[in-house]
């Protein structure tokens, strides 16, 4: 029975942890752009502090550049080749699932800024904004002034998922008063209980191991010297399937749990 609830708490764990944001360093598109290293940096803590301010700290955490530094590859080669990558790739290697990254270059004498706002897994695009400014200083408000609805993005992502889980959350107390009345009529609450735990279990080490399938499929993905988009696929349906047998498992262990209490 405490296996049992060690498990159940580890998938409510899982479902409802803190999603890892990281905001990489601005940089050159181009080697004739007139700012500073400082003035790079200045931008870019800007924008992590824009990122920190719109997101929920129970829901999203915002990596700082050390944490980014430290989870980047030991090996100097290897760190520097994947700081050479696209942000997306960069994401995946150091576990955030939402990334961002700007771009400084120049256009008709005017400096430009593109912001972009990616989910490392899938790679899909989730938002952005480009403007252009005269000087540093323009850039510096537009980031202040766009950077909140970007990251809103997130916030909008999120209240979705969460609408998913508490919709599945009813289901599953529904489910629960319907075992308990059913159990009641037929005297045997003890064989329903142990039978969703039994399911329930199952379901949940299902999940965990879609999880590590998931995680080998991406891994297999990233050495090959082509890469193919099935491959990709494969990785993210994996993960999706791991999302669904936790939530399944969960819910059904939840339900057993409430007929051990109760009857």
């Amino acid at each position: 029975m405490k296996k049992i609830t060690l498990l159940f708490f580890f998938a409510v764990a899982t479902a409802y942890a803190a999603k890892n944001v990281a905001v990489l360093e601005i940089i050159s598109s181009r080697e004739d752009v007139p700012i500073e290293v400082s003035e790079f940096r200045h931008l870019t803590d800007e924008l992590r502090t824009r990122a920190r301010e719109t997101l929920p700290r129970h829901e999203f955490s915002v990596l700082t550049r050390d944490n980014i530094i430290s989870l980047m590859p030991p090996d100097e080669e290897e760190a520097e080749c994947l700081s050479e990558s696209c942000a997306v790739d960069i994401g995946r290697a150091i576990g955030a699932e939402y990334i961002t990254q700007g771009f400084i270059g120049k256009f008709g004498g005017m400096l430009t800024l593109t912001v972009e706002l990616y989910e490392s897994l899938s790679g899909n695009l989730i938002g952005s904004f480009v403007t252009e400014s005269k000087d540093i200083m323009g850039l510096l408000a537009t980031i202040r002034e766009k950077a909140p609805a970007l990251f809103a993005n997130l916030n909008a992502e999120n209240d979705f998922n969460l609408a998913v889980k508490e919709q599945a959350l009813n289901n599953n107390s529904q489910l629960s008063t319907l075992n308990s009345q059913l159990t009641k009529k037929s005297n045997t609450p003890l064989i329903v209980a142990i039978s969703l735990d039994v399911f329930g279990a199952a379901a949940l080490g299902f999940g965990i191991y879609q999880h590590f399938h998931a995680n080998k499929l991406y891994d297999d993905y990233k050495k090959q010297s082509t890469h193919d988009k099935k491959d990709l696929q494969k990785a993210n349906d994996a993960q999706q399937m791991r999302n669904v047998w936790l939530t399944i498992g969960g819910g059904l262990l939840a339900t057993g749990i409430a007929v051990h209490i109760f009857f």
